[in-house]
């Protein structure tokens, strides 16, 4: 775990791979601006000062202030800026949706269903206070792992419990269009490669024109931005894990580190070497 120095942002990133592989950052950002994007992991945090100005996929905006939480689902666009001069800092924690899921049936046998949160910007404060908690406990080199794990169960449990929606499964006609999925796949398949628009294209089985316009209009992004920013999120779970950067920057396609540097600052507003176990 790193931080940066001597920038207007500042952050530190670590895994707490005890929970569900769950990855944590706690960063103060002034000038950074997020440009669109989507986890494919939950996004859960709070705001400890200032104020982040939130943008969702559908042109929706939102303020999410000091002492509430924030929730954002898997796949949910959005970008985010300082809301004021001052910026904000805040406390995150990445769970991935499908380790989540497993912990939420091993917990109750019978849950086969969905897990979606319906608002962005929850009060509780009580709930907050026990996420805040859990986070910096995890920050901590003097807390156990069975302390930092007990905490964060305890955090994202009541979280779910007061404010999730636990649904069935969606039905199948609720899925992406075959087309757009033939290419994002393509895209998750071959991350490393330089693929033309022809050959995604191909890969989807219809023209480049209609592709970019069912692509955009499914995922949200067109899709070199899609790959930009899926390689981004590999880098930085490989980086976690204690990948050196000139490795990652081969395995995610990018010829160079600085190359790699520049995107990573672009979504997360430090370099990359601030990513480490």
């Amino acid at each position: 775990m790193r931080t940066s120095r001597a920038s207007p942002n500042q952050a530190r990133l670590w895994r707490e791979p005890g929970f569900a592989d769950a990855e944590l950052l706690s960063a103060s950002y002034r000038t950074h601006r997020f440009p669109r994007h989507a986890h494919d992991a939950f996004a859960i945090g709070v705001i400890e000062r200032g104020a982040q100005a939130f943008l969702d996929g559908r042109g929706r905006r939102a303020i999410m202030p000091a002492g509430r939480l924030c929730v954002i689902n898997p796949g949910q666009l959005h970008e985010g800026r300082p809301a004021g001069e001052d910026g904000w800092d805040y406390r995150m924690a990445y769970i991935p949706s499908g380790a989540l899921l497993e912990l939420l049936r091993r917990a109750d046998e019978g849950f086969r269903g969905e897990l979606h949160f319906p608002e962005l910007v929850i009060d509780d404060a009580p709930t907050l206070r026990l996420f805040l908690e859990a986070h910096r406990c995890s920050e901590s080199s003097d807390a156990s792992r069975l302390e930092k794990t007990s905490r964060l169960n305890a955090a994202v449990f009541q979280l779910i419990g007061r404010h999730a929606s636990l649904a069935p499964m969606t039905p199948p006609a609720a899925a992406l269009p075959g087309a757009v999925k033939r290419a994002r796949d393509y895209l998750d398949a071959y991350l490393a490669e330089n693929p033309t628009l022809d050959t995604l294209a191909e890969a989807a089985g219809m023209s480049p024109y209609h592709l970019l316009r069912e692509f955009r209009k499914a995922i949200g992004v067109a899709p070199h931005a899609w790959l930009v920013q899926r390689r981004v999120e590999r880098a930085r779970h490989l980086l976690l894990r204690g990948v050196p950067l000139r490795q990652v920057a081969i395995e995610v396609g990018y010829c160079d580190q600085g190359h790699l540097s520049r995107e990573f600052r672009r979504f997360f507003g430090v370099p990359p070497g601030l990513a480490r176990r």
